[in-house]
């Protein structure tokens, strides 16, 4: 059985995420070259919580989990074309040992990424007709929602699909009160996964959208907190970093094109259960794409980074210390066992989805400190309605 994640540690991964996302981490001195690390996995692409903890857990083994921070599309060029990761003149590159992120320099003559890490689905960035090479693996990790937030001085509680695409595709001249003043629509860029997932949603073009474009998330977040003007400032985020920034954004309920009401990623807008994400009702979410390069027989040419997607999947026991459900239930971020619903397109319809070990119940635990599910050791304890025992309680799969 898994020892129980208590709210104390979801609290302090939040407070530690919104630590990073406003104030950024420190930036320690480098080491030299990323490829005089031992037996270096390069991964580039945004977003880094479950990557920061599991190289941690393989540092001791002799791997290490480079990391350089890229929009998602630039993430996918990297993988798909081969581009080169990093520059000349921007070479800084992060890895861990067993308890801190560290810095190294990548070779500034060319590094080639072997996993790129995606918000969105590949051909969501780059037209692909044929679909993806054959030679090239889009595996699902866990899911992310997108939200709207403003901030917590502001009264705005939900907003629509109709009402976004006007804001954000017509700034001043929205028509939509209170966000008619583009100095306080606060956007990223088209290469963000954010920004290209809530394109999709909003039917607004990536590059197309009006408001003031923050660097990075965490600069999002600063932006929107020191709006003089809160009533009419309104900005996207995950809801990683929006569930880390609690304090001083609210999220607000989304309406899709298709829905009566709108809905938050949890069940209440103070909760963390993620449920109307898990079951589908709320709209803008997407699971994370693994990507790398495979062989002639289908398997990731880097062994070692294919080792990293089964790991992020859940279709390999992870090294010991390292519980990814209770990492991602700290970060506002659902592990694909816990979902109820998949998508296999951008956004697209919505099919049942029962995963082979599921961990609603281990999941609702640790993200809320409480679940309805019966507590188990093995399925000998399990009736028949949940027969399976897993991480501790007894589940239906």
């Amino acid at each position: 059985m898994i020892p129980f994640v208590s709210r104390t540690f979801r609290a302090a991964s939040v407070a530690l995420l919104a630590a990073a996302a406003v104030l950024g981490a420190a930036s320690p001195a480098r080491a030299g070259l990323c490829s005089a690390l031992p037996n270096p996995v390069y991964i580039t692409g945004g977003g880094k919580v479950a990557i920061a903890d599991l190289a941690k857990a393989l540092s001791s083994s002799g791997i290490s989990l480079i990391y350089k921070l890229q929009g998602s599309c630039l993430a996918v060029d990297a993988i798909l074309n081969g581009t080169h990761v990093g520059t000349m003149t921007d070479t800084a590159a992060s890895y861990w040992d067993a308890t801190a992120e560290l810095k190294c320099d990548l070779d500034p003559t060319g590094v080639v990424a072997d996993l790129g890490l995606s918000d969105v689905f590949p051909s969501t960035c780059q037209s692909l007709p044929g679909g993806l090479p054959s030679n090239l693996g889009d595996f699902f990790g866990p899911v992310e929602a997108y939200t709207f937030v403003v901030p917590k001085m502001s009264t705005q509680k939900s907003i629509s699909r109709a009402a976004g695409y006007f804001v954000f595709g017509f700034g001043n001249d929205s028509g939509v009160a209170p966000w008619t003043d583009e100095n306080f629509l606060f956007v990223r860029d088209p290469s963000s996964g954010t920004q290209q997932m809530f394109g999709a949603a909003l039917g607004v073009p990536p590059d197309k959208w009006k408001g003031v474009s923050a660097t990075s998330s965490g600069d999002l977040v600063t932006k929107i907190t020191a709006s003089t003007k809160p009533e009419a400032t309104i900005g996207i985020l995950t809801a990683e970093v929006a569930g880390a920034s609690r304090a001083t954004l609210s999220t607000l309920a989304y309406q899709d094109a298709d829905q009566a009401c709108g809905y938050w990623p949890d069940s209440t807008p103070s909760g963390f259960d993620k449920r109307n994400v898990r079951d589908g009702h709320y709209a803008v979410w997407g699971p994370l794409h693994l990507l790398t390069k495979l062989d002639g027989m289908g398997y990731p040419i880097n062994k070692s980074a294919g080792d990293v997607v089964a790991y992020l999947t859940g279709t390999k026991s992870p090294p010991g210390g390292f519980d990814l459900i209770a990492l991602l239930a700290g970060a506002s971020i659902v592990p694909a066992c816990a979902m109820q619903v998949r998508r296999m397109s951008e956004l697209g319809p919505l099919t049942s989805f029962a995963p082979e070990q599921a961990c609603g119940c281990y999941f609702d635990e640790v993200a809320t400190g409480k679940t309805t599910c019966k507590a188990c050791t093995s399925a000998v304890e399990c009736g028949e309605a949940a027969p399976r025992c897993n991480y501790g309680y007894c589940e239906t799969q």
